[in-house]
């Protein structure tokens, strides 16, 4: 998600222009980091919760928060949870959980469980850890339809150590949670929810409806997976000559040796792939990663060969969509603009799981990988109030 903020943009011009004036070339991520430093909180000792060895969803710690921007007598709180990895182990995460203004209604406040698309993979980069909570246009419509917000960041964002970026099962865990932690921790939320998701958090949204179906938290009515990332080796194909993939690929080559010790990222990435492998990681989050990516495209970044070894084919084996009936009905949208996650390859996943005996609801819209949240919502959000009302769940599978 790229936010435009006037005041931090304006202060890296003047940067820029200052280095023009001494013939220095600017630095095309100082922009950026300086928007990202203005929407900043500060990560303070709350996130520094350890993981307990409770059952899974168990909050840790919860307290008000008034720093996020919220419609007017919105509340919010924040909090750590028990939550767990890929491999099953307790780790902490944290997530935002909002309100609407005024009572809640009889029954508690339907909840969506927002899953947030990619943002970094650094502690800071956490949406809790931003004023505006990365999307500031999607949260505050949510809350203003009545609906209250669990807004997990994923562990290794704000709590926990390391990110398991675009890893299904430990992305989808802390989704699903989080909203068994915040039912305990914050008062006046219902027993019935929904997952919405985008990019990253749209195959998050996916996962925790595999999830619910082994392994319910009760209450779950189905997902929204907005140009969910799909099979990254068949997406990798789709965006060969893509500019501006360079930070995806690290963050993925990172996530892949957090969970298989004996993996290099240079085993993924070229040398041009590994230039700003740790400026990737460390330097700043998704909007400096996309500005200093520059011209690097797939073809150039990852070596030859990439999805057979060992540690990367286990990676996307694990991360592959699912071969069973979801726990609810599902709605995705694509983009036909969206040069991240191509179109076809979510219909080809949507269609797929048609097969698999859950209802569909499949659309593409002119936006692209942004733009679709937007372009989508009135639609997303008549499905999801209809989850509520207990209306039978739409299906486009089996037409053209």
């Amino acid at each position: 998600m790229k936010h435009f903020r006037a005041g931090p943009l304006l202060v890296a011009l003047g940067l820029a222009l200052a280095a023009c004036g001494t013939n220095t070339p600017p630095d095309p991520g100082e922009a950026a980091k300086a928007e990202e430093t203005a929407n900043a909180l500060p990560r303070d000792a709350f996130y520094d919760t350890p993981p307990d060895t409770a059952a899974a969803g168990t909050p840790l710690r919860a307290e008000p928060f008034t720093r996020w921007q919220l419609p007017a007598g919105a509340s919010g709180t924040r909090l750590v949870y028990d939550s767990r990895s890929a491999q099953g182990k307790p780790v902490a995460a944290s997530a935002a959980v909002l309100t609407p203004a005024g009572p809640p209604p009889p029954g508690g406040w339907p909840v969506v469980a927002w899953a947030h698309g990619t943002s970094g993979v650094a502690a800071r980069c956490a949406p809790s850890l931003m004023k505006d909570l990365y999307y500031p246009d999607v949260i505050p419509e949510w809350l203003n339809r009545g609906y209250a917000v669990v807004a997990a960041d994923y562990s290794g964002l704000g709590a926990g150590n390391g990110h398991e970026y675009l890893t299904l099962t430990a992305n989808a865990a802390d989704v699903r949670y989080a909203v068994a932690a915040a039912r305990r921790a914050v008062p006046g939320l219902g027993e019935r929810w929904v997952a919405v998701g985008h990019s990253q958090g749209g195959q998050t949204a996916w996962g925790v409806a595999r999830q619910e179906a082994a392994a319910p938290t009760g209450g779950f009515l189905g997902a929204v997976a907005l140009a969910p990332v799909t099979p990254y080796d068949q997406l990798q194909s789709t965006v060969a000559d893509h500019k501006g993939q360079g930070q995806y690929l690290a963050y993925v080559a990172s996530s892949i040796a957090l969970q298989y010790p004996g993996f290099r990222p240079a085993d993924m990435l070229t040398e041009a792939g590994m230039r700003d492998y740790d400026r990737y990681l460390h330097d700043g989050c998704w909007s400096y990663g996309r500005a200093i990516g520059g011209d690097g495209t797939p073809r150039r970044l990852l070596r030859p060969g990439w999805p057979e070894r060992a540690a990367v084919k286990e990676f996307l084996a694990r991360n592959r969509y699912t071969s069973e009936p979801l726990a609810g009905p599902l709605f995705v949208a694509a983009g036909t603009a969206d040069e991240d996650v191509a179109a076809p390859t979510v219909e080809a996943v949507a269609a797929e799981q048609c097969g698999r005996h859950t209802p569909v609801s499949y659309h593409r819209y002119p936006g692209d990988h942004s733009g679709i949240v937007s372009e989508s919502m009135a639609d997303q959000a008549r499905w999801v109030h209809d989850r509520f009302a207990g209306a039978p769940a739409p299906s486009t599978c089996g037409t053209p």
